[in-house]
């Protein structure tokens, strides 16, 4: 599988995961909107992650500009998701 495809994957899928497992327990337990939580999980867990898988430089596959732009890709599909969630589920 392409390394970059590979990434971009993982780094969406884990920022997936937390970001709806952060919206769903900030609504149970505080009442935060679901929406509002998943944006701002987005926006901090994938960057996060991003600089943690590419924290040693020297056994990173991808280079620095291949990963800027996965996590760039992986930040517009995890928008995109929440869009179409806010959009059509109204959480």
């Amino acid at each position: 599988m392409n390394p970059i495809l590979q990434e971009t994957l993982v780094i969406v899928f884990w920022s997936f995961l937390g970001s709806v497992g952060i919206g769903a327990l900030g609504a149970l337990l505080l009442d935060w909107p679901v929406s509002v939580t998943y944006m701002l999980s987005v926006l901090t867990i994938g960057p996060t992650l991003a600089v943690l898988r590419g924290r040693d430089r020297a056994r990173d596959r991808l280079e620095l500009g291949e990963r800027a732009g996965v996590e760039l890709l992986a930040l517009i599909i995890l928008l995109g998701l929440g869009w179409l969630g806010i959009h059509y589920l109204n959480i």
